[in-house]
């Protein structure tokens, strides 16, 4: 990647743009694919490469389970239970050097969370498909997932286009009142 396209990653003007998030986070993980000679290069050099490597593993197990789609159940389980384990771990080791309490406790309870929907839904009918985007509960963090989208994840925008996006929204959100079958809902 060029230095402009870093950048854009790395745009601290936008910290809810979830693609450029997603992608960001892919871009560490495919750096942490490049192997380096630990023979010749320096120090520090490896130090950051096991760091971005460790780092990796995190994002990996945590995105690919909601972005893979040829991830059986059971695999997109087993990435969650990873990330779980690697961020107790590092949690355990560094507390909030390594991540904030809140985003630590989130993140858990959201792969704990899959775990018991996943239960539960095969106790109330085992024959059914389950899957992970299922798991969602809040109704207004849905609402503001389809305001941001519909404004492009413009975070610089004006009072009249937030009205336009919230107006759409509510819009959106009457259609899937009306016709349930459009969307896949929680669980």
């Amino acid at each position: 990647m060029d230095e402009s396209a870093v950048t854009r990653l790395l745009n601290p003007d936008d910290p809810q743009h979830v693609p450029r998030a997603v992608e960001l986070m892919q871009a560490v993980i495919a750096v942490s694919k490049v192997k380096i000679d630990t023979i010749t290069s320096d120090v520090g050099m490896c130090a950051d490469m096991s760091a971005i490597t460790s780092l990796s593993a995190i994002l990996e197990s945590l995105l690919l389970p909601f972005i893979d789609i040829t991830l059986s159940l059971q695999q997109q389980v087993s990435y969650l239970s990873c990330y779980a384990h690697l961020t107790f771990t590092f949690f355990h080791l560094y507390r909030s050097t390594f991540m904030p309490h809140v985003l630590y406790y989130n993140s858990q309870t959201m792969a704990k969370n899959a775990c018991f929907c996943i239960a539960k839904q095969q106790r109330l009918d085992g024959s059914q498909r389950f899957w992970l985007i299922q798991t969602g509960d809040d109704r207004l963090e849905k609402l503001f997932g389809i305001t941001r989208m519909r404004g492009q994840h413009n975070s610089a925008m004006n009072y009249s286009q937030a009205l336009d996006c919230i107006s759409a929204t509510k819009d959106i959100d009457t259609v899937f009142k009306k016709h349930s079958d459009l969307k896949s809902g929680s669980r």
